[in-house]
């Protein structure tokens, strides 16, 4: 699609002015010439990145990797695994170079990026050169970029100023949170768009005892700095400036962590994560840098699958943005782009390392996306039970869920003023569909609004002179003036149309726009590849389909999440299978509930329960749940 000029981004740089420069103890140090002349340090043989660009593209974790395209080409998908999107959150050549906390092996090394349920890839010429897995990426930007800011923003003037040190830096992707796999027999069937079993908890909290261990132990260190310094730059002065640096980072790291999960009564496990509450803590505490508009990121949810996703009405699970660029400005806030909004200088104010064409370009590439379609190697479909299937889904989910007409059409919204169409979105109410409400309150909670500090001057009129204001009201404001800042700055300036294609031709309330659907409520999308987007609801508090047609009372309080093998039978992750284990709990070991994992709700009237000829309401049976499930493996 030629849409947009060529831009020259914007530089890239991250994060040291919310960083905090930790105390180090004291250690004896090795002299100048003792290091110079110590035997570099042997490392365990790293297997990272080794396979070639074939090996990568077509060979798994455990078998043959099948790869359904989903209507792209392979460069198509190797540019959506490693495009970046301006996210920065360590300096690249630290991450190359960082071993894990308790051995010599490095923290990239393949079966820990596994660990953490991230997908290692191989070594590709160009682009990807170092092997990094899936959604992990180089952002390199060698123009100076706000480096006269540090003071202004709030940065200490005694701890090290990494934007004049580093221009490269490791960023994740959407393809981190949103490229899925499922093992079935020998096969590994690769999922691009589909929410993965990955577990960024552990992953940033691994990173910090990495680090950790770096910063305390002398061999770790003098690896670490022969590895960063490669190029003729180590000395025992550069060592022990780039231990001030990382113990800098670490003191940022960690301050990140006890935001975000500091106050969690049990970890977010393997396919989750509030990725919303680290968005607003970025945006209202981190940005603002007042620490007490944070509140522990306690919602955790599956990661949205992204077919169909450009073409939706409403995103996000409480259905609360529809602008694509301000959603994806908005994303990529949370997840490390540096953004500068504490500032005395207001000429600085909203500038960003968030790339506004990589961003678009990415939002094409999800705009062609198709769903996963079931085939080979799964077994094929049992067409009698899907025709049966059918007709329940007619008579019962049809009323939420949509599906395609004769034509292939999803249900859609009026042609608005500029005369686009989107698949219409049922936002169903909290105590219509009963399920865990945390996500959704955590939006729209007046319990949890904030000091909006320096971005006062910059909010709607209601809102400059409350004491507080809503979260969501900050991040539209603070993410809709950092793309204002953006789309200022090309030349020639962008056309409507232009402009309209960035906003996937949404338009605002007071322009003839939809206006924001119901937020204490939940959306319900299209089931078209439903089937590979276990565990289910919201939440993920259900581990496959069988148990989502249950009535809530029948469904297991806990279960295992984190392995691939796929169930084609009941359509979901087989309990207990081989990979990593984290075992999903609803309630405590009290039985007391475990807030945002409830796995109550979709149950009772056309969720779990068919009118018979009767008339009366009834539990699916067992013939029934099967003959739903065989139909939304056709979808």
């Amino acid at each position: 699609m030629k849409l947009l000029t060529p831009y020259k981004a914007i530089p890239v740089i991250l994060l040291s002015a919310f960083m905090l420069l930790s105390a180090c103890g004291d250690r004896q140090e090795a002299s100048v010439k003792e290091v110079a002349d110590r035997e570099p340090t042997e490392r365990a043989e790293d297997t990272t990145g080794d396979e070639d660009l074939e090996v990568a593209l077509d060979s798994g974790d455990e078998g043959a990797l099948v790869w359904g395209g989903q209507g792209w080409e392979q460069d198509e998908a190797m540019d959506f695994y490693n495009t970046s999107q301006g996210s920065q959150l360590m300096p690249y050549s630290w991450f190359l170079a960082l071993e894990q906390a308790d051995s010599d092996r490095l923290f990239r090394d393949s079966e820990n990026i596994r660990r953490f349920g991230y997908i290692p890839q191989g070594k590709t010429p160009g682009i990807n050169p170092d092997g990094l897995p899936i959604g992990f990426v180089k952002d390199d930007n060698p123009e100076d970029f706000l480096s006269h800011t540090v003071a202004a923003s709030g940065h200490s003037a005694d701890s090290p100023d990494l934007y004049s040190q580093y221009r490269e830096w490791l960023g994740l992707t959407c393809a981190a949170c949103h490229t899925s796999e499922m093992i079935y027999g020998n096969q590994t069937l690769r999922i691009d768009g589909g929410p993965p079993l990955s577990d960024f908890q552990s992953l940033i909290e691994g990173m910090s005892a990495a680090v950790t261990a770096t910063v305390n132990d002398d061999d770790k260190l003098t690896r670490f700095a022969q590895d960063v310094l490669a190029d003729g730059g180590y000395n025992e002065t550069e060592k022990q400036r780039l231990k001030t640096e990382a113990a800098a980072f670490l003191g940022w790291l960690n301050n990140y962590i006890e935001i975000n999960y500091g106050g969690l009564t049990s970890p977010y496990g393997y396919g989750r994560l509030d990725a919303f509450g680290a968005i607003l803590n970025r945006v209202t505490s981190s940005f603002t840098g007042i620490a007490q508009n944070a509140t522990p990121a306690n919602a955790p949810v599956s990661y949205p699958f992204l077919w169909n996703t450009s073409h939706l009405s409403w995103v996000q699970w409480n259905g609360s943005v529809n602008n694509h660029i301000g959603r994806n400005f908005g994303e990529v806030s949370g997840v490390f782009a540096h953004t500068i909004v504490k500032t005395d200088n207001a000429a600085e104010r909203f500038d960003s390392s968030a790339k506004i064409m990589n961003l678009f370009r990415l939002e094409e590439y999800i705009g062609r996306l198709q769903s996963p379609k079931w085939g080979w190697p799964l077994p094929q479909i049992v067409q009698p039970q899907a025709d049966k299937g059918k007709a329940l889904y007619a008579k019962n989910c049809v009323v939420c869920h949509g599906i395609r007409d004769a034509d292939g059409k999803f249900p859609m919204t009026p042609v608005n003023p500029v005369g686009k169409q989107f698949i219409d979105i049922n936002m169903i109410a909290l105590k219509t569909i009963g399920t865990d409400p945390l996500m959704a309150m955590n939006f729209v909670d007046p319990a949890l609004n904030v000091d909006p500090g320096v971005v006062r001057p910059y909010l709607p009129e209601p809102y400059r002179t409350a004491d507080k204001v809503p979260r969501g009201v900050m991040l539209n404001v603070v993410v809709g003036a950092v793309t204002q800042k953006q789309i200022a700055a090309f030349n020639p300036p962008l056309t409507p149309d232009q402009l309209l294609a960035l906003t996937g031709y949404h338009l605002p309330e007071d322009k003839g726009g939809a206006a924001p659907p119901n937020l204490v409520a939940y959306k319900a999308r299209p089931l078209n590849g439903i089937w590979a987007t276990a565990p289910y609801l919201h939440n993920g508090s259900v581990p496959n389909l069988d148990q989502l047609l249950r009535p809530e009372n029948e469904r297991v309080q806990s279960f295992t999440v984190g392995g691939k093998e796929f169930d084609a039978v009941n359509v979901g992750f087989k309990p207990n299978s081989r990979g990593n284990q984290f075992t999903f709990q609803t309630v405590d070991g009290q039985g007391n509930p475990i807030p945002g994992n409830s796995n109550a709700g979709h149950s009772g009237k056309r969720h779990t329960t068919t009118k018979g000829e009767d008339g009366e309401w009834s539990n699916y049976t067992d013939d029934q749940r099967a003959q739903l499930i065989e139909y939304l493996k056709s979808l």
